[in-house]
């Protein structure tokens, strides 16, 4: 029977996730009974032990988070957040039913990282209390979103830099010096042999002033004078040494420096995980992770929490290198952003390694892809997320109209284009007193081999308007993500832009700053929602007509389905047959989205005004819906060529699979090693499994693992291409 003091908080909290999610758009979820008695009786009181243990402890953080007025990590939990923990607290126990496996899904944005945590923080206190025998292990799809959701911004900052907790390593201080030597090898060379840079780092300057002091100490010493025209080398050496900047990657392989904003209190030891998966982690807590991810306190096989990619539980390799020390003790997953992986691919490696119980699976994602989740959550839209306050709205701008010319992708003449509309201003801004599109923090998804050159084409364009931005490319490297995402958010003259590849930053890159994404390449509808996610995590001002704006450009050989209209559960009726949108009208608030028809469409309002082109399957005899002009490739190896997208004859290199990988010369041999990321892409593209290649890593794993094994790692490839591509098919069918 529940307490008195159970029962009320019970009917307090059912009513109002009942209130967030009304049970009859949710059809899918398991809701609690309405009586607290039923709820004790035939699904808390039957339920296995340890299924009760979690439940009553997610009950009690619901009752305490309540009495803060629903702070954690420093945050306020939105009502949706709050809901989600009633839910889960309330699905865990089901008698012998009781579920082993949890999807929460919520869109991109809107705070999954954060329930997440919650419910480490319940694990851990049920540990501490020696009700849990076993590990948490929280991870990640893809690695790189590790490290945020790990150790937040502020200590991502101080990773950077290596400020405390941080310590330089001796491959740290290599690291430095060589990407130096990469700015001016031979003033580095003559100045800073690899000796006299190690003892100059051993002595840690905090600011520029003893940085400049103490190699002012350094060349008097060895009798050293640098010329004047090398002071702007010098200064760059000064502020790496105070750790105040670091390198990233600029274009055309260069280097470049990055000044980053000064760390407050650099001297001061603080905790180590601070970002809203880990937040609840004691000091000192027994914890494993690896180095680029957080401060470990333990061994893998003594500690208690285990961050880690996924990968741990979904390679072959890496289940049975840990099988005894991880898997066999692990007793509740969390995952964040699973994206198509099933709680078995989680469950199977704990439960192979012989544990005594099916661990609990908790993932969180965005999208929710197949049936095999026992127990999920009640959704959370993109739309509910913009009435909420939660997210701003979304503005709209399509290029070019379906009368206007559509060059190929990657094509000289639609690189014009881009650059000719990327500096137009939008009359619904103007309208709405918004800062134009090209004044404010952008993101440039481009063709991932045309990166640098939009990087050099747009520093011109600033430079010849003479506006004071900043414009930086990213390649995927690891070293640079966290340096680009603090660099991009901090405040500077004029507006930052980072311009990367759809296959780097669809999934990555939290850029809070952000206000306007350019998609200037191909891109399936899929991939636009996940970068559209890009942009639902930016944080900025609220008010009825602010809004992020998504610029989207369309090529005579890109998908026409793939637009927000098609993309986004936005709640609006639009024809397939094409229809007339004023670009930077609002799409996501149907509340927005009529109050700006009706103000946009007054005498002289609709200056932006474009013809959506029909979407809808066509068949090969009828006319295209756009107006189609041929173009010149830019990509290399085919620069120059002139590419006629109506040409019937399967010419067009932008189009043909083989086209979109690097041209590698070079052929596996087992004696050298494992294949290159490379080659393994060329054998993805003869296939026809490019598009798979890229968006499972899981298939460069089994590549390696092919060739560690002494099997054949093209047959490996091919063959887990088409089981990726069998699974895809069956989940959407």
């Amino acid at each position: 029977m529940p307490t008195p003091t159970f029962a009320a908080l019970y009917r307090k909290q059912t009513s109002f996730l009942a209130e967030v999610f009304p049970p009859a758009e949710n059809p899918h979820s398991l809701y609690p009974p309405q009586s607290a008695e039923e709820f004790v009786s035939k699904r808390f009181a039957t339920a296995p032990e340890f299924h009760r243990h979690l439940s009553r402890e997610l009950w009690t953080l619901l009752r305490e988070i309540s009495r803060d007025e629903r702070q954690v990590n420093g945050k306020t939990l939105h009502d949706h957040q709050f809901a989600h923990l009633i839910w889960i607290a309330a699905s865990l126990t089901n008698g012998r039913d009781s579920p082993t496996s949890f999807f929460i899904q919520g869109a991109p944005g809107t705070g999954k990282t954060l329930t997440l945590g919650v419910l480490m923080q319940a694990c851990i206190r049920l540990q501490t209390r020696k009700l849990m025998t076993g590990k948490v292990a929280y991870c990640t799809a893809k690695p790189y979103h590790l490290s945020d959701k790990v150790r937040g911004k502020g200590m991502g900052h101080r990773r950077v830099l290596r400020t405390p907790p941080y310590t330089f390593s001796e491959k740290d201080i290599n690291r430095r010096r060589l990407a130096l030597c990469r700015m001016d090898q031979e003033f580095m060379k003559k100045f800073f042999p690899r000796k006299a840079w190690n003892a100059l780092f051993a002595q840690r300057p905090s600011t520029e002033d003893e940085a400049r002091l103490t190699i002012d100490d350094y060349f008097r010493d060895k009798g050293l004078r640098v010329p004047e025209s090398d002071h702007a080398m010098l200064t760059n050496v000064v502020k790496v040494l105070a750790s105040v900047a670091t390198t990233v990657r600029g274009p055309s392989r260069s280097t470049e420096l990055l000044t980053l904003p000064p760390v407050p209190d650099a001297a001061q030891q603080v905790a180590s995980h601070t970002g809203d998966a880990a937040f609840a982690i004691p000091p000192d807590y027994p914890v494993f992770a690896r180095e680029s991810i957080g401060v470990s306190t333990a061994t893998r096989g003594e500690a208690r929490v285990v961050l880690e990619p996924a990968l741990v539980f979904t390679s072959a390799r890496q289940i049975e290198r840990y099988q005894e020390e991880l898997h066999q003790h692990v007793r509740v997953i969390l995952c964040d952003e699973a994206q198509r992986r099933q709680p078995l691919a989680f469950q199977e490696p704990v439960v192979s390694a012989r544990a005594q119980e099916m661990p609990l699976v908790f993932a969180a994602g965005s999208q929710w892809y197949g049936k095999a989740w026992e127990c999920r959550s009640p959704v959370h839209s993109f739309p509910e997320s913009i009435r909420r306050g939660i997210l701003p709205d979304l503005g709209v701008r399509l290029f070019p109209s379906a009368e206007e010319p559509h060059y190929p992708a990657e094509t000289e003449e639609s690189l014009e284009q881009l650059l000719k509309l990327f500096f137009q201003p939008l009359s619904s801004f103007k309208e709405f007193s918004l800062p134009q599109p090209y004044d404010v923090n952008t993101l440039v998804v481009v063709h991932n081999r045309l990166v640098d050159p939009v990087v050099e084409r747009l520093r011109q364009a600033y430079d010849e308007r003479c506006v004071s931005a900043t414009v930086r490319p990213f390649h995927g490297n690891e070293e640079d993500r966290e340096a680009l995402q603090i660099w991009f958010d901090a405040e500077g003259e004029g507006p930052n832009v980072l311009v990367s590849s759809a296959a780097i930053v669809k999934e990555s890159l939290d850029l809070l700053s952000l206000r306007h994404l350019v998609v200037a390449a191909r891109v399936s509808a899929d991939v636009l929602y996940h970068l559209i996610g890009r942009l639902a995590h930016g944080r900025s001002r609220r008010n009825k007509t602010d809004r992020m704006l998504v610029t989207l450009q369309q090529f005579a050989d890109s998908n026409l389905r793939a637009t927000p209209f098609v993309a986004l559960d936005h709640g609006q009726n639009f024809p397939d047959n094409g229809f007339m949108w004023i670009n930077g009208q609002a799409l996501m608030s149907v509340r927005a989205f009529q109050r700006d028809s009706r103000r946009l469409k007054r005498e002289r309002r609709n200056q932006d005004s474009v013809s959506v082109p029909s979407h809808g399957r066509r068949e090969r005899e009828m006319t295209p819906p756009i107006k189609m002009a041929s173009g010149t490739s830019l990509l290399p190896g085919k620069h120059g060529q002139v590419i006629d997208p109506t040409s019937r004859e399967n010419a067009n290199p932008l189009i043909s699979h083989l086209s979109l990988v690097p041209i590698v010369q070079e052929t596996y041999d087992p004696k050298k090693g494992s294949p290159s990321p490379a080659l393994a892409r060329n054998w993805a593209a003869a296939c026809g499994g490019l598009a798979v290649f890229d968006t499972y890593p899981s298939i460069m794993l089994a590549v390696e693992e092919a060739h560690s094994s002494g099997c054949n790692p093209r047959q490996a490839l091919e063959q887990k291409i088409a089981r990726l591509r069998e699974r895809c098919n069956k989940l959407s069918s």
